[in-house]
């Protein structure tokens, strides 16, 4: 599989009328097996049908009516951005994969596991697909849309 990996979900941006897509950007796996997951946020124009159409950079590049400052601001504004999500240090709820944070004396509630745990501990049936590749690619979408549940812009 050689293709991009994306979300399908349509995400509309609240302060335009612009659809953003969730892409991976990378995986990195430590030696100690502590995860560190990447997104890309793209902002894209929608089509009539309200699809996902063209990069808005693109748009903002080409569009000659723009005055290089305007295509400055527009382009800073709407520029892919990258957001990050680590396994390391994240405790989450061993029913769900929800994560947890400590009280106020540092304790976390009863039962929760390191996040590293709690992926280890899924089996491959918990993902679509019949080769591992799929099943990762699954795997790495749940993940890509949590990153973005928890970052939300």
């Amino acid at each position: 599989m050689n293709e991009e990996l994306y979300s399908e979900q349509k995400i509309q941006h609240r302060h335009s009328n612009y659809l953003i897509r969730l892409e991976h950007e990378k995986l990195e796996i430590d030696q100690d097996l502590e995860m560190t997951a990447s997104i890309r946020l793209v902002f894209y124009t929608k089509d009539e049908a309200g699809e996902i159409d063209r990069p808005v950079l693109d748009v903002i590049r080409e569009d000659t009516s723009l005055t290089e400052s305007q295509k400055r601001n527009d382009l800073e504004m709407f520029r892919t951005r990258v957001w990050k999500s680590s396994t390391r240090g994240s405790m989450v709820l061993p029913t769900t994969g929800e994560l947890v944070y400590p009280d106020e004396y540092g304790n976390y509630p009863e039962g929760a596991i390191t996040q590293l745990q709690y992926w280890q501990s899924l089996p491959a049936t918990a993902f679509p697909g019949e080769t591992l590749a799929e099943k990762v690619y699954s795997a790495l979408l749940v993940n890509m849309q949590e990153i973005y549940d928890l970052q939300n812009i």
